[in-house]
């Protein structure tokens, strides 16, 4: 419940019940807003996704399209090598074990007969085998490059039925807004300048403690440890990250013009030499996990089933692009219930 202070309705000198009506508007403009600004972040990740997964499929395109035309060459050269080879072998067929003892001068002499004879047809048999084996990857690659152009085509689809959903759903969130008219729209107005200043104050004090601390891991103390990865020097993610509180939040945002919660995870560690993907699932899926018992600096931490994501700092706080509307701020982890888990790059 927002008091009536804060918003700029006046404790005194107003009908009570007038107060509680525009409180409780207010509150309401300010629930239907979230409500629009979660369903945008979402759609804003799963577009994320299908272009990640885009991405994925035109890599393996790419690699399948190299690797069939090597193999289409060396199929070519050893069906030559083998058409040679059947030519002479028509020509002049490959003496029998009689022949090359009756022929041959000593024992010795058709003993190294035997073993050339056994040479060329273990050379005849590598030809063949050579065949079958291109043959075998060309049928593998040619079928997945059907399936990748197939996915390809559907991924774009999504990707588009995604934008057009954040898209609509940006519409109907200013559609809201604009419904918010006269002294109703002032006071929301004054909200959201309010909480603009609080996120700005928390954001200074953030700052001023990560400066007296400067990249010290801070793990939360806990159980027996778990083998992870170090983290070393992923303190400097975190870094990058706090240098870009006050952004706005943009979905599909991954460059210091405006971030969304992935994008800005992606862009921090690309600053210190690491790939992290712009996409919530695929971060979760791809590095080890953390138990919330030894989180450090520069871990990533998930909300919302995956769908929202920040960096941690240490102190039990995370900084983050939250939603539309909203800026790169550090928030606290006390303050979300829907804490899904951690992974350390």
């Amino acid at each position: 419940m927002v008091c009536a202070t804060a918003i700029g309705v006046p404790s005194a000198g107003g009908e009570p019940a007038q107060i509680e009506q525009r409180r409780a508007q207010v509150a309401a403009l300010q629930a239907e807003l979230d409500g629009i600004n979660t369903r945008v972040a979402d759609a804003a990740e799963a577009y994320n996704g299908a272009r990640y997964r885009l991405s994925q499929i035109q890599g393996r395109i790419e690699s399948n399209v190299r690797l069939t035309k090597v193999t289409q060459r060396n199929l070519k050269r050893s069906r030559a090598a083998l058409a040679v080879r059947l030519k002479r072998l028509y020509a002049t067929p490959d003496p029998s074990l009689a022949q090359i003892f009756l022929e041959s001068d000593s024992l010795s002499g058709a003993m190294e007969s035997m073993e050339l004879l056994d040479q060329v047809s273990r050379q005849d048999s590598g030809v063949v085998d050579r065949i079958a084996t291109a043959a075998t990857l060309l049928k593998r690659a040619r079928t997945q490059l059907v399936t990748d152009r197939e996915q390809t085509q559907a991924e774009v689809a999504e990707r588009k039925a995604q934008q057009a959903k954040v898209q609509s759903l940006l519409a109907e969130r200013q559609r809201v807004l604009n419904s918010a008219k006269g002294e109703l729209g002032r006071l929301l107005e004054a909200e959201e300048a309010r909480q603009a200043a609080e996120t700005n104050r928390q954001n200074q004090i953030a700052l001023a403690r990560q400066a007296s601390t400067p990249g010290v891991p801070t793990p939360t103390p806990g159980g027996p440890p778990v083998a992870l990865p170090s983290g070393s020097g992923n303190a400097a993610a975190a870094q990058v990250a706090m240098q870009y509180l006050g952004t706005p939040y943009v979905w599909g945002g991954a460059a210091p013009g405006g971030f969304d919660c992935s994008g800005l995870a992606s862009y921090a560690y690309a600053q210190i030499g690491k790939s992290v993907p712009h996409y919530t699932v695929a971060i979760y899926n791809q590095f080890p996990k953390v138990p919330s018992d030894q989180l450090q600096v520069g871990d990533l931490v998930f909300f919302r089933g995956l769908g929202h994501m920040g960096i941690y700092i240490g102190g039990g706080q995370f900084v983050h692009a939250p939603q539309t509307g909203d800026v790169v701020k550090v928030s606290t982890m006390s303050s979300r219930s829907d804490y899904v888990g951690a992974v350390r790059p």
